[in-house]
C-alpha cells in the first residue's frame, strides 16, 4: 500500500532504486566543480546539494543528491542511470586525481512517516537552522524537508539494524518515488536521460543551479536558457484513473478542443490502491491548470494537472 505525505504512517523505506557512488582522490571537489550544475563550494559535512550532470549541449544525463563523508564525496542517483552517466563523468577525469566507485560497504534506507522527528528527536536536535546533512560515527543522516520531513540513512548493515526504527514494517523503494512525485522533484531514469534542459525537470526550485559560480559542462546553453527565455518544457504532476500505466519515455494526449493531440515525455508513474495513477513528465510550461490530458494506452482515461 502506497500513502501520501499527509497519511504515511511511520515507514523504513527500501532505496532499491537509488544507488551510492564514492568519489575518492584529492581533486574531487575541483573536478566536481567543472562537471555538475551546483556550486560545490557550499557542500560541506553538514549541507547536502541537489545538482544535476548534463552533457556538453546542457541535457541532464542524471539528477544527484551530493554530500561529504570525510575526504570522500557520494552521490545518490537513480540506478538506471549509474553505467551511462559513470562513463561519462570518466571521460573528463583522465586528468584528475579521482576515482569513482559503486558503494558496497555502506547502505541506504529511508525513513518517513507522521512520527519521524518524534523516533529520530536525539537526531533532529543535532540539525541546525541551515544544516540538512548529519554525521555521527560511520552512520550519516541526510534530512529532506519536502513533501513532509524525511530522512536518508546511510552506513553499515549491521549499524542501521540498531536504530530505534530497525522493527518498523518495510515498504518498497515506491513509497520513495511517490513522496519524491507529491513533491514535484524529478526521478530520472534512464529512458528519459539526456533528454531536457534542468530547467524542465524544475532543478531550479531544488537549488540544484548555480547561475553565478561559472563554467561547467552544459553551462552555457543552461544559462541561456534560464537569461533567455529559451527553455519552454518544465515538470507536472498529474493525476486520474485508470487501469493502466504508461512507460517511462511515453508520450501523453492532450485535449484541445475537440481534438487530441500528442504532447510531452513521462517521467514516472505510480498506481494508488483506489486505481488513482500519478503521473510525472515533462510538458509545456504554458499550460492552463485546467488542461485536460489522456494515456494513449486508455482512450477512457482523464489525468489533470495536481
Amino acid at each position: 500500500m502506497l500513502y501520501t505525505s499527509n497519511s504515511l504512517p511511520l515507514s523504513k523505506i527500501q532505496l532499491d532504486d537509488w544507488q551510492l557512488i564514492k568519489v575518492s582522490g584529492a581533486d574531487n571537489h575541483k573536478f566536481f566543480q567543472g562537471q555538475v550544475t551546483n556550486n560545490l563550494d557550499l557542500l560541506n559535512d553538514t549541507h547536502f546539494l541537489f545538482t544535476a550532470q548534463c552533457d556538453p549541449k546542457g541535457k541532464v544525463w542524471s539528477n544527484m543528491l551530493l554530500f561529504k563523508r570525510g575526504d570522500d564525496i557520494y552521490y545518490i542517483e537513480r540506478k538506471s542511470v549509474v553505467e551511462a552517466q559513470l562513463k561519462e563523468l570518466k571521460k573528463y577525469a583522465i586528468f584528475s586525481k579521482v576515482s569513482f566507485a559503486i558503494e558496497t560497504d555502506l547502505t541506504m534506507i529511508g525513513i518517513a512517516g507522521q512520527t519521524v522527528q518524534t523516533v529520530l528527536s536525539s537526531i533532529e536536535s543535532c540539525f541546525g537552522d541551515e544544516q540538512n546533512c548529519l554525521t555521527q560515527g560511520n552512520i550519516t543522516y541526510l534530512k529532506i524537508d519536502f513533501p513532509t520531513t524525511r530522512y536518508i540513512i546511510i552506513g553499515q548493515p549491521n549499524e542501521l539494524a540498531a536504530l530505534p526504527f530497525a522493527t518498523e514494517q518495510s515498504v518498497t523503494s515506491q513509497q520513495w518515488s511517490l513522496l519524491d512525485l507529491e513533491a514535484n522533484y524529478p526521478i530520472i531514469d534512464l529512458p528519459v536521460s539526456n533528454q531536457y534542459l534542468p530547467q524542465a525537470f524544475n532543478l531550479q526550485n531544488f537549488n540544484a543551479i548555480s547561475f553565478d559560480k561559472g563554467c561547467y559542462c552544459g553551462q552555457e546553453m543552461v544559462a541561456r536558457a534560464q537569461f533567455r527565455g529559451m527553455n519552454k518544457r518544465a515538470l507536472y504532476l498529474l493525476t486520474g484513473h485508470s487501469d493502466s500505466l504508461p512507460q517511462i519515455g511515453d508520450t501523453l494526449l492532450q485535449q484541445i478542443d475537440d481534438n487530441w493531440r500528442e504532447t510531452g515525455c513521462v517521467l514516472a508513474t505510480l498506481q494508488l490502491d483506489d486505481h488513482t495513477i500519478w503521473v510525472q513528465a515533462v510538458l509545456n510550461n504554458d499550460l492552463d491548470a485546467n488542461t485536460v490530458f489522456s494515456l494513449k494506452t486508455d482512450s477512457d482515461s482523464r489525468l489533470r494537472i495536481k
